[in-house]
């Protein structure tokens, strides 16, 4: 029984022995990372290759089965890149350099949103600094040296393209503003008083039309955005469904505007040329009654036509003055008729900002388009829709 005893205490004080000798393998860690082609290059961009320097990679392929290192993915601010399946690889020793591809794709297109959304203006609106490892899909990332010991800065938007990018909108908005305040661009069209042989209305001189501003408002709300967000993601295909239907509803209230405003115009000037006829046919019947005098009677009637003459002069003058009327200023243009200010046009404005509000704080949170769902859709249609129903029968 001793002897067994002394057998398994040396057995296992062997084994201890020969476990205290085996060197106890260092986790991996990340200590460096660059550009493919300039180990120097700490700051990378989507399309660029970037080289994560690995130190101990082999214990990390030890955890997977069959040494696969397609499990090793990308981790940017402790985030996985999903599909970030490395691209090469160099083993030096126990340690690795692992390429990577920088990439946008439909299965990581969030976490870069991400990392790279609510841009600040300051020093980081361009190159965003970023802490850099890798790990094992669906782990957490090894430790890493590449965060604030040894920065690694991600660049969010190339500086000479978003001043190209910045020109371009600067001359747009410029143009914009420019033709708005001296053509018909954003205004009611002046009516075309030549057939009353009277001179016309200005172009820079007529009411803004709220239908004009809203379809303008939507246009350059998606432009600048759709600019803002290609910048950073390089992404083209950013138009959906949503943004489609509020550019629809706003090119529909501007045709509907303009369609409405026609059509009253064309039926003013019509009344005004019957008074015209009338007028004319009252001056023929008074000459005559002239001519006539001292019939008796006659000067009653002269007097009744002169009293006709001057309810005819003030009538038409009076829509006259509806089809010139000048420019007050933008804002009671857009707001008011006639009668002051409209509750259909506040309304339409109101939700408009507050609709435009959310898709610009969105596109600057999420850099993508929001897709607005049916029933807000259905009430920015709703507010265009009202606004055209009551401009129908309202005094301009």
């Amino acid at each position: 029984m001793r002897k067994l005893t002394l057998a398994v205490f040396l057995t296992l004080f062997s084994l201890f022995v020969k476990a205290a000798d085996t060197p106890v393998q260092p986790p991996s860690r990340v200590d460096h990372a660059y550009v493919e082609g300039d180990a120097t290059k700490s700051a990378a961009a989507i399309a660029d290759i970037m080289v994560v320097h690995v130190i101990n990679f082999r214990a990390l392929l030890a955890s997977v089965p069959d040494n696969n290192i397609k499990q090793v993915r990308l981790f940017i601010n402790s985030l996985e890149i999903e599909a970030s399946v490395p691209i090469g690889w160099a083993m030096k020793g126990d340690d690795a350099d692992v390429k990577f591809l920088l990439q946008r794709t439909d299965a990581n297109n969030k976490t870069w949103n991400t990392i790279l959304g609510y841009p600040e203006f300051g020093k980081e609106f361009f190159d965003l600094p970023v802490t850099v490892s890798i790990g094992l899909t669906g782990h957490s990332p090894v430790p890493t040296d590449v965060d604030n010991n040894k920065k690694f800065a991600f660049i969010r938007i190339d500086p000479r393209w978003f001043a190209g990018c910045m020109a371009i909108l600067f001359v747009y908005f410029f143009v914009l503003f420019w033709y708005a305040k001296k053509t018909p661009m954003l205004r009611d069209s002046p009516a075309d008083l030549t057939p009353l042989g009277i001179p016309g209305l200005a172009a820079g001189n007529a009411p803004y039309s709220l239908g004009k501003v809203q379809m303008a408002f939507w246009f350059s709300v998606i432009l600048a955005s759709y600019i803002f967000i290609w910048l950073i993601t390089d992404n083209y295909e950013l138009i959906n469904s949503g943004t489609l239907v509020l550019i629809g509803i706003g090119a529909g209230t501007g045709l509907g505007a303009i369609s409405i405003n026609n059509s009253k115009a064309d039926a003013t000037i019509k009344k005004i040329q019957d008074l015209q006829a009338q007028q004319s046919n009252l001056q023929q019947s008074t000459a005559l009654l002239t001519a006539s005098l001292p019939a008796a009677g006659v000067p009653e009637k002269i007097q009744y036509n002169v009293f006709l003459g001057d309810q005819l002069t003030a009538n038409i003058k009076k829509l006259v003055d509806s089809l010139t009327q000048t420019k007050d200023n933008f804002f009671n243009d857009i707001l008011t008729d006639e009668n002051g200010v409209s509750f259909h046009r506040l309304q339409m404005i109101a939700f408009t900002m507050v609709l435009g509000m959310v898709f610009i704080y969105t596109v600057w949170a999420n850099l993508m388009m929001p897709d607005f769902s049916a029933t807000l859709l259905t009430m920015q249609g709703i507010t265009a829709g009202t606004y055209l129903g009551f401009k129908i029968p309202e005094k301009q």
